[in-house]
């Protein structure tokens, strides 16, 4: 697991005032490291042309312009082409003198009404294009000079590094026109703006640089805004005892509704998961040999799904809402028809145990009926931590886990008095299909059934959900059955 911050310059600022780090050397190693980024590219882009290769850095204002002068001044020493476009003169001391420095050394510099001129030139190849125009602290709108240069920059066909967050990617991971890279270089510590729904398309790959001392020793000088959950996070429901029968592994009920179909959904991936049975309670027949059908809750239920499918005017509600409140140890799911009910504030508030796990669209109908008022997706999907905060905040014996290109799982802490954020960054587009969110569902349920706590059955669920995804060889081609199937191979 690692930290995330929401804005590591006050880690910069406290590791120069205890560790007497000049703001000079922390960026000479920020440049060092995008140094060893560009260099294994420069000639094996640039193998495709015929032509001498360049690497092209765009140079902001700030301190990030002043990284770039200095992984200029660094590259000059190779035999390749290096040039700096400047968006702007440098407002600050240190980034002036950068600059000074690379252009005494002979490196070129244009101008952003220049670029595109210079990207037609005949006489080189850019095989890496490196974005230095903005860091993690910026604030939209972008000017219309970078925009332009962004613009022109994305449709260079070439190795593209972006030196702490991708410019345009304002620091809450939202933006219209965002530098668009292969590889991303976070300056001491990863960032929240690098893990938005949007940013999943601009990033590329995401690795920390050391600014002179370790991460350890620069992350402790403040507590993080959140986690970024890894594969060793996921554990796995593995059997190790071996004097054991189906009902060792707990009984998973599903309210079967309007749409059977998604309570199938969820009740297969329940079953495949580890749950030593499943009933889908509301219907005769499940159609399915592995899995009963009930038209009442099994006495023996040790988890619950609720929503997956379930109508959102099924009259059938009180009586799981009743079963909840007399039933307050029983874990449950929530998700999907049931956020529309405004019957859902008063469970909440009873009783804890839950999971949720709306989309955002759902999140928005769970915050108005909970009495946080309206707020559109565009709004849920531009500020999801502030109202995972918000929300968690109040219920604080629930577990929510919004779902979206990046899964987000927020909880209270009882320990630390806030409310913990967990990512999921991994899993691609091919869960962009009607069933995966039921088997989500049932992932979790099938966990919490087994005796996991809520928080762990969702990190655990969340991953295997992503993971297995990766699994499916065409992403256009993933079905409910087929990520089921992936699970096993986990």
């Amino acid at each position: 697991m690692q930290n995330i911050f929401f804005d590591t310059r006050i880690l910069d600022k406290k590791s120069r005032e205890k560790f007497y780090l000049t703001e000079e050397l922390m960026m000479e190693n920020a440049a060092q490291e995008l140094e060893s980024c560009v260099m294994p590219h420069v000639f094996h882009e640039s193998s495709r042309y015929i032509n001498r290769p360049c690497v092209l850095i765009l140079a902001g204002r700030g301190n990030n312009g002043a990284d770039g002068y200095v992984l200029a001044r660094r590259l000059s020493c190779h035999d390749f082409c290096v040039a700096v476009c400047c968006i702007g003169e440098p407002s600050s001391e240190i980034a002036k003198v950068q600059k000074k420095r690379a252009e005494l050394l002979g490196v070129s510099f244009i101008s952003p009404y220049d670029l595109d001129s210079f990207v037609e030139e005949k006489s080189f190849d850019i095989s890496v294009v490196v974005d230095c125009v903005y860091d993690s602290g910026f604030h939209l709108p972008l000017d219309a000079e970078s925009e332009a240069v962004i613009q022109s920059a994305n449709k260079i066909e070439a190795f593209k590094v972006s030196c702490d967050v991708p410019s345009g990617l304002d620091s809450d991971g939202n933006g219209k026109i965002v530098f668009r890279a292969d590889e991303t270089v976070a300056m001491g510590a990863l960032k929240l703006s690098l893990f938005s729904d949007k940013a999943k398309d601009f990033c590329g790959k995401v690795k920390v640089c050391n600014l002179g001392i370790s991460r350890n020793n620069f992350e402790f000088l403040e507590t993080p805004d959140a986690f970024l959950l890894e594969k060793e996070e996921m554990k796995l429901p593995f059997r190790k005892m071996q004097n054991v029968h189906k009902g060792t592994f707990g009984h998973v009920a599903l309210a079967a509704g309007e749409k059977t179909g998604a309570a199938k959904i969820a009740a297969n991936s329940a079953f495949a998961f580890g749950a030593g049975l499943v009933t889908l309670v509301g219907i005769e027949d499940s159609g399915f040999m592995n899995i009963m059908a009930s038209l009442e809750l099994p006495e023996n239920t040790t988890a619950l799904v609720l929503g997956c499918g379930f109508g959102r005017k099924n009259p059938s509600f009180q009586k799981y809402f009743d079963f909840f409140k007399e039933n307050k140890n029983i874990p449950c799911v929530l998700d999907a028809d049931i956020f529309y009910y405004k019957e859902i504030l008063n469970l909440l508030t009873e009783r804890g145990n839950f999971v949720l796990t709306p989309h955002p669209k759902e999140f928005s109908a769970l915050l108005e009926n909970c009495g946080f008022g309206k707020f559109s997706v565009q709004e849920i999907v531009e500020k999801r931590i502030e109202l995972i905060k918000l929300f968690c905040g109040k219920f604080k014996d629930s577990v929510l886990v919004l779902k979206g290109a990046v899964v987000l799982i927020g909880t209270w802490s009882k320990n630390e008095g806030r409310v913990k954020i967990y990512l999921n960054p991994y899993g691609n587009n091919s869960l962009a299909k009607g069933g995966t969110g039921d088997i989500l569902s049932g992932l979790i349920a099938s966990l919490l059934a087994q005796g996991y706590d809520c928080v762990n059955a969702a990190v655990t669920a969340s991953l295997a959900h992503s993971f297995a995804s990766e699994k499916v060889k065409n992403n256009f081609a993933l079905t409910p059955q087929l990520l089921i199937e992936k699970i096993s191979e986990l």
